[in-house]
């Protein structure tokens, strides 16, 4: 990947959620997006950008056209897009590359070397240790047998199921007494200890040259903590509770907000 320019990173912006205001989340994120200038290096969706998100050959969710032509906008100067399907938009298929120029990358890690540095990136979701639970759904959801089933759902019911499994899954992660397998808990996290097993792994298959950054999503929580192997990792927050993002000029990575209206 060439160098130059600088890199931003973006996870869980949960477009058309329900229980806050889905314009005002849509405009920070396309006020972005739209700050990117066509020197930009690239730009890492890093999933769950939409909260629902499901494409029938002919039929994509009504909504986010701000959001999506502001992706446009920036393909069409000629800066890339990478999309990584998280486990609320998983469903993306041929849409994002044939009308809105974006690649979509469904490799989970995802190593890239970004002006000398190397960088893991993924959603987050099913690296590490999990719950049996959690790796039947995240089976069905994956498998495509099951997809082409759902797709014979006409629309108008299933974006219905869609919406509906998506405020119930942040409902879960709202409940005091369910939410701490949603939270990032630094070094006592699964995730941090793939991290680090995966950067021993990777260091010894190429010469001794670990990773540098790990940027993930899907915790809803940020937050940020050096990896034994090597490099440190960072989980951006989630938008409907910040609006976190992660940029990188070539010699360091810093962590940013998109403000609220008013400066709230």
């Amino acid at each position: 990947m060439s160098a130059g320019g600088k890199y931003y990173f973006i996870s869980d912006v949960h477009l058309g959620v329900s229980g806050c205001d889905r314009q005002e989340l849509e405009a920070r994120f396309v006020s972005l997006l739209d700050s990117i200038g066509p020197d930009a290096g690239g730009v890492f969706l890093l999933g769950d950008i939409f909260d629902f998100w499901y494409e029938y050959r002919y039929v994509i969710p009504r909504g986010h056209t701000r959001a999506l032509g502001a992706l446009a906008r920036l393909t069409d100067k000629g800066v890339p897009v990478w999309f990584f399907p998280g486990n609320h938009d998983v469903w993306a298929y041929s849409y994002f590359a044939r009308e809105l120029g974006v690649r979509v990358i469904r490799e989970t890690p995802y190593v890239t070397e970004l002006c000398g540095r190397r960088f893991c990136l993924g959603h987050g979701d099913g690296l590490g240790r999990t719950g049996m639970g959690f790796r039947f759904i995240r089976w069905m959801f994956h498998n495509r047998v099951l997809q082409v089933l759902f797709s014979s759902i006409h629309p108008r019911w299933a974006f219905g199921l869609g919406y509906a499994w998506a405020s119930h899954s942040r409902k879960i992660k709202n409940d005091p007494e369910r939410s701490s397998m949603y939270f990032f808990r630094g070094t006592e996290e699964p995730l941090y200890r793939f991290a680090d097993a995966f950067g021993a792994e990777y260091g010894a298959s190429h010469g001794g040259s670990g990773i540098d950054y790990y940027i993930f999503g899907h915790y809803h929580t940020p937050g940020s903590v050096d990896i034994p192997s090597g490099g440190r990792i960072y989980v951006l927050g989630c938008w409907v509770d910040g609006g976190e993002y992660a940029v990188f000029d070539g010699q360091e990575l810093r962590v940013s907000a998109v403000p609220r209206p008013g400066g709230i």
